[in-house]
């Protein structure tokens, strides 16, 4: 096959994984409700361990019958690059769905790698890879964010740069492919400088959508004004430490929720109690974050409470019930503490009796560290973030400047 149809046909197979990748998203939910119906949800992370577990012996395979190899150190990498993809599945296991980014992003890893040695033919190679992948996962949370009901993650973009980075620490210390060149060329760095740049915008890009600018630009262009009903990527969280508790996360500061709590107790109660009938999830798009943050996360925090003591009264294994029970605790004492005035006059207190009993089935004193409005939290401020980025891409720019001239007077 011609040079130039070998590079078709591999850009063409990652335009195709890219493009299952997000058209996965819009129909997630239902192809995780579908698959808990039919089986279990944990069906997802067998297929990850699975997937993992058969590319781990593929690899072996090649590597020690047909490429004759029999360096210990592509072994052991291998095996490094497999427990840890491992290692990541088990810890997702309570939402193991999240898993499948391990082999979405891992194949997209493979193909980017395969496809970019038509163009670069050093060791950069490894890392354009790396940063493209990296740059798919935050558009593919992009995506996600423009979803209803569906909210960009922060953690979710994390896995997406893991799995492409681990797959490209695999090709690299467990295959060693053989490259051209030793030395990394002047425009593989630049292609990776701008790679590296792209990902950095974007990422910031989306920590400054707060919902003030959407609304501004979704006013100007009116067939974004569906953007305004989302989740927001990013809003002012304040992180709040408390020794009884440990850390949660609001989007009001602690004497903000002290003081809506004592004056609007009557009313949120009220609220709160004529939407005890109706669904959750209309409730939290009524009342959404950004707009009524206390309302919205007084619910959250009912809810979680409530799932995980259910989850934790009908669990027959000591250990999970402990853990529920656990997290019930400790969500009812941030609900106590700081949005008591309002919870004493709605239906959803706990009576003394249900206090009692969870407390002596848990680890009380233990730290906890609630993920209610955790999602939008980012500690760097978002002046101070910029200018971060604008000097990262300043200093690549020089050095990019440097790094030629150095390579065109080492060939004369």
């Amino acid at each position: 096959m011609p040079s130039k149809k070998k590079m078709f046909f591999s850009w063409l197979w990652v335009a195709l994984c890219i493009l299952s990748i997000f058209l996965i998203v819009p129909i997630a939910r239902s192809v995780r409700n579908f698959v808990e119906e039919l089986w279990n949800v944990s069906f997802f992370g067998y297929s990850v361990l699975f997937t993992v577990c058969a590319a781990f012996l593929i690899s072996l395979y090649f590597l020690w019958f047909r490429f004759k190899i029999r360096a210990v150190s592509n072994y052991l990498w291998l095996a490094a690059v497999a427990l840890i993809y491992v290692y990541f599945t088990l810890k997702l296991w309570k939402r193991p769905e999240e898993a499948i980014h391990f082999l979405e992003y891992g194949l997209l890893g493979l193909l980017l790698f395969q496809a970019l040695r038509h163009r670069i033919d050093d060791k950069s190679i490894y890392m354009a890879a790396f940063l493209i992948g990296g740059l798919v996962g935050i558009f593919d949370e992009v995506l996600q964010w423009m979803i209803p009901r569906r909210i960009w993650d922060m953690r979710d973009i994390g896995l997406n740069a893991l799995s492409c980075g681990l797959c490209q620490i695999a090709i690299w210390k467990g295959i060693k492919p053989k490259l051209p060149s030793s030395h990394v060329r002047p425009k593989s760095f630049q292609m990776v400088s701008w790679f590296l740049v792209a990902n950095f915008m974007l990422l910031s890009l989306s920590l400054s959508n707060t919902p003030k600018r959407v609304k501004t630009y979704s006013e100007f262009l009116p067939f974004l004004s569906f953007l305004q009903k989302e989740e927001p990527m990013t809003e002012d969280i304040h992180k709040h430490r408390d020794p009884d508790i440990g850390i949660f996360y609001s989007r009001l500061t602690l004497e903000e929720l002290k003081k809506i709590d004592k004056e609007r107790a009557e009313e949120y109660g009220f609220i709160l109690d004529e939407w005890s009938e109706k669904k959750y999830v209309d409730f939290l798009e009524y009342f959404p974050g950004y707009a009524r943050p206390f309302l919205h996360e007084i619910r959250v925090h009912i809810f979680r409470r409530d799932v995980k003591y259910r989850e934790g009264i009908r669990s027959s294994k000591p250990e999970v019930k402990k853990e529920n029970l656990f997290i019930a605790y400790k969500e009812n004492l941030i609900l106590e503490k700081y949005f008591g005035q309002t919870l004493q006059k709605s239906r959803y207190k706990w009576p003394q009796r249900t206090k009692e009993q969870v407390k002596a089935k848990t680890y009380k004193t233990s730290f906890y560290k609630s993920p209610v409005s955790a999602t939008t939290y980012f500690p760097l401020d978002e002046k101070v973030r910029w200018a971060i980025v604008v000097g990262i891409a300043m200093l690549l720019f020089i050095f990019n400047i440097w790094f030629s001239r150095r390579k065109k007077l080492s060939n004369r």
